[in-house]
């Protein structure tokens, strides 16, 4: 087996491009969840599996930064109707050399114990292989996809509610659509500098890294108008929990929070 990380694993993993790849160390765990959740939602896999992949993908990577070598990577594609996350184990356990000055992993950092590492993985997975190597090692998860429903087209609707506006955003929130939310709140704006508006998100269905920046900006346009302020409603429970382990939560002022949508990214 080839001692990098990018190689491990069976051919289909180093065949299929991936949908997420991410460096491990003891700084990413935190964005970790998020990542792995706003992709297999988008990859279609429906958000009760995406949660388990989630538990599975964190546990893993757990295990390589405080109980393997410290350093690994995570890879998420899609191959043959399923979802595949590997996690590489790069290097071996802190201060285990081979003498020549390259270390070996430690096979313990993947625990079967019942309760601990691989076996609460293998509750979760629909199936589960190891990938043991001279220099590096891998676990690699795989869940079923099922068909996945068309996205929603994104659709902005708008109408008085008491002395507020509200704007009722619905479908994908993404690189063609932020900035008609953008435009939608800078044209409030200039009508009404002191604009009260309230962005009802229980419509949402899909997101990514341009939909958030969109909101972002919407919300500095809105901070730069004296007397306006911008309230966020029904936010869906995935785009809330990313929001707060990036630590973009406290830009915000959020009502409440709506069910998870269909698919989230």
């Amino acid at each position: 087996m080839s001692t990098s990380g990018r190689d491990a694993g069976p051919p289909a993993a180093r065949a299929a491009e991936p949908i997420l790849e991410q460096a491990l160390d003891g700084d990413s765990l935190y964005q970790l969840r998020a990542s792995v959740a706003v992709h297999a939602v988008q990859a279609g896999l429906p958000q009760r599996r995406t949660d388990d992949l989630v538990i599975a993908a964190h546990e893993l990577a757990a295990n390589v930064v405080r109980h393997g070598s410290g350093s690994g990577r995570l890879r998420i594609w899609r191959h043959d109707h399923a979802l595949h996350c590997q996690v590489t184990d790069e290097g071996g356990a802190p201060g285990a050399g081979d003498g020549a000055g390259q270390n070996t992993p430690d096979p313990s950092s993947w625990r079967i114990e019942p309760g601990h590492g691989l076996w609460l993985v293998r509750q979760l997975a629909d199936s589960i292989s190891l990938h043991p190597g001279q220099g590096c090692s891998a676990v690699t998860v795989s869940f079923a996809l099922s068909p996945a429903p068309p996205l929603r087209p994104f659709t902005l609707g708008q109408h008085a509610s008491g002395g507020s506006t509200e704007l009722t955003v619905a479908g994908q929130l993404d690189l063609s659509s932020a900035d008609q939310l953008t435009g939608a709140i800078e044209s409030l704006l200039a009508k009404d500098p002191a604009a009260s508006i309230v962005l009802d998100l229980a419509g949402l269905t899909f997101w990514d890294a341009f939909g958030l920046a969109g909101l972002l900006r919407a919300q500095s346009r809105v901070e730069a108008s004296q007397g306006a302020s911008l309230i966020l409603a029904a936010v869906p429970l995935p785009l809330a929990a990313h929001l707060r382990e990036t630590g973009l939560g406290d830009r915000f002022t959020v009502a409440g929070a709506g069910q998870s949508p269909d698919q989230a990214g």
